[in-house]
């Protein structure tokens, strides 16, 4: 049987078809298909934000939990720092969101604590906690408190330096009270104590397996030392600079500190790449001490050296001017003065560089961006 073609049938069905178009391509775009779920579910999402965070407001001072304030200790991130309690006899540890006030117990230690300092990613966090005056113990938890190695060492002082490469390692020098000292390397995964044989106490990182350092006479009391380097399993040195006076790396960056040549009342802070080529030099006015120079607080990173630097040269007892804190471009060397008389006190800058702690406590916050100092804590 052959089925006969409807015209008017297939006339009604396209008025149909055409009036459903018409209704549909009326209305806003913003209010068809699945984008109101997607607008309502960012609203929703945004709401659950705290306003603080999104005004990029900091949250001051600290709400002190439990105990009484001792230190801030560094950044975990670019919004979270560290700080520790004194709780009786003991120590309690927090992390602390600037912006949205989150406070959270991260570690309860029964022993004084005397450093805290967070890895180069924030992925782990290193306690240092003494029991007695000549022993230490060194702790690595991860962000949650959970303990992955526990070592103890007899020692007076110590000083240590993350691995920016390689943050399974970390240098670990140990001091007596008359200053003979021991280096060990502490393997986080294997939770490995080997010591190492070196020459200078103070190194550090710059490369995966070497260290560099300043290869100072015994014999000669000189300000400055030729820069060598090493690698970590092998004895042979190779020499990098000459006449250096102090040197500071983060991961790709070396920073050194000699005299101007061109003016001898100024010291030179010059940045070098891996490969050692000079990226950016500056120079400041520096401070003389009886044996030595006055090397001001700083931090930096691959794209900004923040320092504190005074008016102009002289003697150290004797100058009683202020520092500014100033901004230095390493990329395209442009300075600038942030904050004009500060005291000379340890600065510690946020990953993101918007913000520094700054004080013996780092009991301040310093806002880069619009040049004011928050206090962190009450009563202090």
């Amino acid at each position: 049987m052959v089925r006969k073609f409807n015209s008017s049938g297939v006339l009604f069905y396209l008025l149909c078809f055409l009036l459903l178009y018409l209704l549909v391509g009326c209305q806003p775009k913003d209010e068809t298909g699945i984008q109101p779920i997607l607008k309502h579910s960012q609203t929703l999402h945004k709401a659950a934000i705290p306003p603080s965070f999104l005004l990029n407001e900091v949250q001051a001072p600290i709400p002190i939990q439990r105990g009484q304030f001792n230190s801030i200790n560094g950044w975990l991130n670019h919004e979270t720092i560290i700080y520790m309690t004194n709780v009786e006899l003991g120590t309690n540890i927090y992390t602390y969101n600037i912006f949205t006030g989150e406070n959270q117990l991260l570690l309860e230690s029964e022993a004084p604590i005397s450093s805290v300092m967070a890895s180069p990613s924030g992925d782990y966090v290193l306690i240092h906690s003494a029991p007695n005056s000549y022993e230490g113990i060194i702790t690595i938890v991860d962000t949650n408190g959970n303990e992955m190695v526990n070592k103890r060492i007899s020692a007076f002082e110590f000083h240590f330096e993350w691995n920016p490469y390689d943050e399974d390692k970390i240098l670990i020098s140990s001091f007596t009270e008359g200053w003979d000292y021991s280096i060990y390397l502490l393997s986080i995964k294997n939770s490995i104590l080997d010591e190492i044989e070196n020459k200078e106490p103070f190194v550090n990182w710059f490369a995966k397996d070497e260290i560099i350092y300043l290869n100072w006479s015994q014999n000669d009391l000189s300000l400055f030392a030729p820069l060598v380097k090493r690698n970590i399993n092998e004895p042979n040195e190779k020499f990098l600079l000459n006449e250096i006076y102090y040197i500071k790396t983060m991961k790709d960056l070396l920073m050194t500190i000699t005299v101007n040549t061109e003016n001898s009342h100024e010291a030179k802070y010059n940045f070098f790449s891996k490969g050692l080529e000079r990226v950016a030099s500056i120079s400041v006015p520096h401070l003389t001490r009886y044996s030595d120079w006055l090397v001001p607080y700083f931090d930096f990173d691959q794209k900004r050296f923040i320092s504190l630097q005074p008016l102009f040269s002289t003697d150290a007892d004797t100058y009683t001017n202020g520092f500014q804190l100033i901004s230095f471009d390493i990329v395209n060397g442009d300075k600038k003065v942030i904050i004009d008389n500060m005291n000379n006190e340890p600065l510690s800058c946020a990953p993101s560089g918007e913000y520094c702690l700054y004080g013996f406590y780092f009991e301040k916050l310093i806002n880069l961006e619009t040049k004011t100092i928050i206090p962190l804590v009450n009563d202090f």
